[in-house]
């Protein structure tokens, strides 16, 4: 931790440098690009800066909090606390300033009661002021506006903390800011999806979508069908227990951030038939061999379901379930000789079996108190199909003609369209991902109110355990911002020295990231 500290101060108060293309390709001492000194990231939505500064001694500091408080609060101060101890240490190189006065006390006002879990609606907004005060309406916004305060302190070589005279009102222009994980097509331990989490708070996102099982592995180990892990996941230690679940989920709502669980159904529902064949389509003809989804006329394949996710209810707390329903091909269930001859019996055709499952299905998990997300085929390719109210549809291609499609049908919708992490390229390019924009489609005002938010997704056919974070940030961060910041004051130009400060004091906290920007310490 020492060393990070140490990079960096030494990156943020390195001498300013220009780049100079002479004949013999030189080029001046110092990283590629200087960071800003006591930034916040995401840009907040209005900041009231002056001249003048104060400074803390870290080892002389206390948060005290005015007025409501908490389990939730308590945590949070004592996080922020070590977080602000740690950022003094090091061999700093920043001239010392004198013209400060000391704060030795942090006033935390939270002015109502604290919520105990995280949601859609929640209210994020707060008030941070240089000299030590932290004021919102809820234990979400106090989260967020602890973390603003934390990123303005900067070290001085005589062992103090600078922080600028400031004011800052700040809240978030979608309530949906997401992060989705696929850990099935390979496994991501528990250990690297709380750091996940852990970097998600320092960038304000809030809703971490677990995308658990797949065709490839079925990693979660039910009690009431174990075998499913036992015959479905790769090997039984890459597995979570409802212990791991649990602390992932306490893990994040301690920091504001919601776990959205999906497992796919009823496509990518291979794992699952390696233990319940019973339950799936055996497809004949071309595809004579092959399993395909889960199979829609039998009660069994109901019950099944009801059973299984009867227990997931108990583990994730928050209100909404991610259904999946992407990618579903029904050319399985069309070489099915028991299907089709159920199809006849009953009157049915094959465009019928869609509506079969999900209603069903949907059914079913509202009836469990669960309100459902879906991938956007579940919508665009079933228009009949009358999904409850406050279902949120998450676009992942051509999202002009999609998010103009179903805003104008009345649906809430998120963006993924351009934000897929796995999709890499050399270079600074956090800039392409910070310039899509969730709005940018032909559609009147009230359609654009129906986009509440985005969510960048991290499938893990070329992720694993080893670059899951360094692939993650500080890429993530430039969606944050998208998703947080006025539109109006984003710009990469303006963006990409707050970028590199932030990127370094990823680093410090102890999340690893990829540099940001070009050659440089962090």
């Amino acid at each position: 931790m020492r060393n990070f500290y140490s990079i960096f101060s030494f990156l943020i108060f390195i001498t300013e440098f220009k780049i100079s293309q002479s004949d013999g390709g030189y080029l001046t001492f110092g990283p590629q690009f200087r960071a800003t000194v006591g930034e916040v990231w995401p840009k907040p939505y209005r900041q009231v800066k002056s001249d003048k500064f104060y400074a803390v001694n870290s080892s002389d500091f206390q948060f005290v909090a005015v007025n409501k408080n908490c389990a939730l609060l308590r945590a949070a101060l004592t996080r922020y606390s070590k977080i602000i101890a740690a950022t003094a240490n090091g061999n700093f190189s920043t001239p010392a300033t004198t013209n400060f006065a000391i704060i030795r006390k942090f006033r935390v006002n939270l002015t109502q009661s604290c919520e105990s879990l995280p949601h859609l609606d929640m209210d994020e907004s707060y008030y941070v002021r240089g000299d030590g005060v932290v004021r919102a309406d809820s234990i979400w916004g106090i989260l967020r506006g602890l973390e603003t305060f934390v990123q303005l302190l900067v070290p001085m070589s005589n062992g103090l903390l600078l922080t600028r005279r400031t004011e800052i009102y700040d809240q978030p222009r979608f309530k949906y800011r997401g992060l989705m994980l696929d850990s099935a097509r390979h496994f991501v331990s528990k250990a690297k999806i709380l750091q996940l989490i852990e970097g998600m708070a320092y960038n304000k996102l809030n809703v971490f979508h677990w995308h658990m099982t797949d065709d490839s592995a079925f990693p979660y180990v039910s009690s009431v069908f174990p075998e499913l892990s036992a015959k479905g996941a790769y090997r039984p230690e890459l597995t979570y227990s409802k212990a791991d679940v649990l602390e992932v989920v306490k893990f994040a709502r301690m920091r504001g951030v919601r776990v959205v669980p999906e497992f796919d159904t009823p496509a990518h529902t291979a794992s699952w038939g390696a233990s319940h064949p019973e339950i799936m389509t055996k497809c004949a003809g071309k595809f004579e061999g092959q399993i395909g989804p889960l199979n829609p006329t039998k009660e069994s394949t109901f019950d099944f379901l009801y059973k299984l996710f009867s227990e997931i209810k108990t583990l994730f707390p928050d209100k909404y379930l991610h259904l999946g329903v992407d990618e579903v091909d029904s050319a399985c269930w069309e070489s099915n000789a028991d299907i089709q001859d159920y199809l006849k019996a009953h009157g049915l055709d094959n465009g019928d079996l869609p509506y079969r499952y999900l209603e069903r299905y949907s059914a079913n998990i509202s009836a469990m108190g669960w309100l459902q997300m879906v991938w956007q085929e579940a919508m665009i390719e079933n228009s009949y199909m009358e999904w409850p109210k406050g279902t949120i549809a998450q676009v992942w291609f051509d999202y002009k003609k999609t998010m103009a499609t179903l805003t104008k049908k009345g649906h809430d919708v998120i963006m993924s369209d351009g934000w897929y992490l796995y999709v890499l390229d050399t270079g600074a390019d956090w800039e392409k991902l910070y310039n899509v924009e969730p709005t940018d489609f032909n559609g009147n005002k009230a359609q654009k109110a129906h986009v509440i938010g985005g969510e960048a997704c991290l499938w893990s056919e070329w992720i694993n355990e080893h670059n899951v974070l360094p692939t993650t940030f500080p890429r993530v961060s430039a969606i944050a911002e998208r998703l947080w910041s006025p539109v109006e004051e984003l710009s990469v130009d303006e963006a990409r020295l707050r970028l590199e400060e932030h990127n370094c004091r990823l680093m410090a906290r102890g999340i690893e990231a990829r540099p940001a920007n070009g050659f440089g310490l962090c």
